[in-house]
């Protein structure tokens, strides 16, 4: 049986203001034709299925048509939450679509495992996989807050209990699986995994990164979180597939993939996604821009997307009007001009300040923090819990 992984979709994105609909719309035709001519027989989407807690309703139609196309090739679905979906959301039309092969897990389920175990099938109707389904691990789901708990006993206990939902789930489904392969899942970021500019740091509570070292030792790891794709601990086997769409400017230089695992001879396939639309980034001086802005063309079908950063202290809006009409009738969108800054702040000393682009809440809080000059250990203890604020309610059930 082959099983093909992928992950952090984020259908409805607005991109700088810009819809990924026909991006998105071009990849599930790709994908549909790819597991039609592999013989695909499973898809696990490791998370990130949305890209916010109220997905517009062209995205979620979008999700649908991926569910009925994937039945309709007789091919499994299996999805589990990450951190930007919404449990209530995703849960919605759980039950309906198990009537289709697709199982939506959102939620770890400590009191009834086999409702996080998914028996895998191939089309001869012979069991050829059990997937322990891990969706992205919320702290309010894991632990209990117990007042006066130190920040270091508070990550040795959240450590404990994600180690702990793993082994359980995996030791459920060993007694089940017989000899067949078992699948894990999960979305969070395992050491090892690099991060991008549109990946936002999974604080689970004080927990950034989970060691390797604590999960069991599954035949195949889906992993999701992490838009690059690459492998984990050392194994081949255990990977992130990293998104299907440069989600940032800065990845627009990786090649995208899904991975595919054979359950028969334990190898892992990376298959290329073509690129439906270039981002690329450009840097330089207003002359340098120029000149390249000029030579620049774009023969696909979708319009090309720039990002521009002005090493010259210059006027930007002189330069976004010269821009317009060098580009006038060419297939090409500048969506962001920016001048270099070796090291944004808030506040500068010629008066200009930051745009909500340039930083993040993370960002004006560590401001905050070094204005009221706090000691180390105070500020440390601080940012920690603001992080967790900021994990626990970003996404709305």
């Amino acid at each position: 049986m082959k099983i093909l992984h992928t992950s952090d979709w984020h259908l409805g994105q607005s991109f700088m203001g810009r819809s990924r609909a026909e991006e998105h719309q071009l990849l599930i035709s790709w994908l549909l034709d790819y597991v039609t001519a592999a013989n695909i027989e499973a898809v696990i989407l490791a998370g990130d299925v949305f890209d916010t807690s109220t997905p517009p309703s062209y995205a979620r139609e979008l999700y649908l048509e991926l569910v009925l196309a994937l039945y309709q090739r007789d091919c499994a679905l299996i999805v589990v939450a990450g951190n930007h979906d919404s449990v209530s959301v995703l849960n919605e039309s759980k039950s309906l679509l198990q009537q289709m092969n697709t199982y939506v897990i959102t939620q770890p389920s400590w009191d009834q495992l086999e409702a996080s175990l998914v028996t895998l099938k191939n089309r001869a109707g012979e069991r050829a996989a059990m997937v322990c389904a891990v969706p992205f691990l919320r702290v309010r789901d894991m632990v209990q807050r117990e007042l006066g708990q130190s920040i270091d006993a508070k990550q040795a206990q959240l450590s404990d209990r994600i180690q702990a939902y793993y082994r359980v789930l995996y030791e459920q489904a060993k007694q089940v699986a017989e000899d067949l392969p078992i699948i894990g899942t999960g979305h969070l970021t395992v050491l090892g995994g690099q991060k991008t500019e549109s990946v936002r740091d999974i604080y689970v509570g004080t927990l950034e990164a989970l060691p390797p070292a604590l999960l069991p030792e599954f035949d195949y790891l889906a992993l999701g979180h992490i838009h690059k794709p690459m492998q984990v601990g050392g194994k081949e086997q255990w990977r992130y597939s990293g998104s299907p769409i440069p989600m940032s400017f800065d990845e627009s230089g990786t090649q995208k993939s899904v991975a595919v695992f054979d359950t028969e001879n334990k190898n892992v396939d990376l298959i290329s996604i073509p690129n439906f639309r270039e981002l690329r980034s450009l840097k330089g001086s207003r002359d340098e821009l120029v000149e390249a802005l000029a030579a620049i063309t774009n023969e696909s079908e979708l319009c090309l997307w720039l990002d521009l950063t002005l090493t010259d202290d210059i006027n930007i809006g002189l330069f976004q009007e010269q821009v317009s009409e060098l580009l006038e009738g060419k297939n090409i969108e500048v969506l962001k001009v920016q001048r270099l800054r070796k090291h944004i702040s808030l506040n500068t000393n010629n008066g200009e300040t930051a745009t909500l682009e340039d930083v993040t809440p993370q960002d004006v809080f560590a401001q905050l923090l070094e204005e009221k000059q706090l000691d180390e250990d105070h500020a440390k203890h601080l940012a920690q819990m603001f992080n967790t604020f900021i994990d626990e309610n970003e996404v709305a059930e």
